[in-house]
């Protein structure tokens, strides 16, 4: 055995479940609404290989385990950092590493694993019931809402919605197509993409003209859109402005029902990213 490798063997042919993903603050949610999820479910074979469950193969596929030094290991496309290891439980550190060295500063995420037996017959309990907020990401979500809401038109007071804002077409005359990313995509994408930068393709028919702007929004806790950023050259700020407010007053509030986003059922202003079409 390598001088200072914990050892996985003897608890090798375990399910353990990730119950609980948090940064070093204990919150699973950080400021910009980026939620820690917990997915991981994993089976130690020995010293050197490990099987973990993949959502998108819906099986468990075999990895190999690197060490490389101070309890620090490579498995699972990730390196993680092992601060606890028993039958019952899994303490990892997700580790930030860039050309090969630790950035201690950016590794600041921990899983927490429970062995199936353990959830089963002492905790007495499920793994779904587990993996579910606590009452301090609630509580700090109902404070970072607090401040979105009161300063609906500041870009830097918003934060991504978990569930995010959905436009409903009141209107035969008006689409609207939620973006998503090819699993190629994806591949240089966290799976948080989605919630964390919404976009939306939105097809007008019967407008006063035919016209193309993207620009972002902000959706507050209400429902109500207020304008965000856009691109125009300097003579023309002023002008675009009072267009993109023009469409927004008289094309979005009237043709959509819009709904705000929300993060643990809490609704609060969240920025979205709009290109609007439309066609005479």
């Amino acid at each position: 055995m390598e001088e200072g490798r914990p050892p996985f063997t003897p608890i090798a042919g375990i399910d353990f479940f990730e119950v609980r993903r948090s940064f070093d603050n204990g919150l699973a949610f950080d400021t910009l609404g980026f939620e820690q999820e917990p997915i991981w479910h994993i089976n130690f074979i020995n010293n050197d290989s490990v099987k973990i469950f993949s959502p998108d193969s819906n099986a468990m596929l075999h990895y190999s385990i690197y060490f490389d030094q101070d309890s620090i290991f490579h498995f699972g496309r990730e390196w993680f950092r092992v601060k606890s290891l028993e039958k019952d439980s899994l303490l990892l550190q997700r580790l930030t590493v860039v050309s090969k060295t630790v950035k201690e500063a950016r590794s600041n995420v921990y899983m927490k694993l429970y062995s199936e037996s353990y959830i089963r017959d002492s905790l007495k309990t499920s793994v779904e019931e587990l993996r579910q907020p606590r009452a301090n990401d609630t509580a700090f979500i109902r404070w970072r809402s607090t401040i979105a809401n009161a300063n609906p038109t500041v870009i830097d007071s918003a934060f991504a919605a978990r569930r995010p804002v959905q436009l409903i077409p009141k209107n035969p005359n008006v689409t609207v197509k939620t973006r998503s990313f090819s699993e190629a995509e994806r591949l240089n994408q966290s799976a948080a993409y989605d919630y964390l930068y919404p976009e939306y393709d939105i097809v007008i028919k019967k407008a006063y003209k035919n016209f193309y702007y993207p620009f972002s929004v902000l959706v507050d806790g209400k429902g109500d859109v207020h304008l965000g950023k856009f691109v125009a050259s300097e003579d023309f700020v002023e002008s675009r402005k009072r267009v993109l407010e023009g469409i927004i007053d008289v094309y979005l509030k009237h043709l959509f029902t819009i709904k705000p986003g929300t993060t643990l059922g809490i609704p609060h202003t969240s920025l979205i990213m709009l290109r609007v079409r439309g066609i005479e």
